[in-house]
């Protein structure tokens, strides 16, 4: 896995839309942004748990577009259980592929 991936990971989930932390959602911004695609199928599951419940000042359609260009990337059954509207939205654009 790569180390932006892993950074990403241990700061956490998308800042939301009422962080003030403007240095925090730019170094997220920075991370997420130099990642190339594709994921491999860890990397995409990993990076699923990072949905918050917002856009996330845009980040979170990134984060989607990203998990998305992984070839072999399927939903963990485990994460339907969430109802988290990122991971809804997601789901519903790998069925309709």
């Amino acid at each position: 896995m790569r180390q932006s991936v892993n950074e990403l990971i241990k700061m956490g989930p998308l800042p939301s839309e009422t962080c003030s932390d403007i240095d925090f959602i730019q170094k997220y911004q920075n991370i997420l942004h130099s990642i190339q695609p594709p994921l491999s199928n860890e990397e995409a599951t990993k990076l699923i748990t990072l949905f918050g419940k917002d856009e996330s000042y845009g980040l979170a359609w990134t984060l989607l577009h990203l998990i998305e260009s992984s070839a072999d990337f399927s939903i963990d059954k485990q994460l339907l259980k969430n109802t988290n509207p990122w991971i809804e939205l997601l789901l519903k654009r790998t069925i309709n592929k």
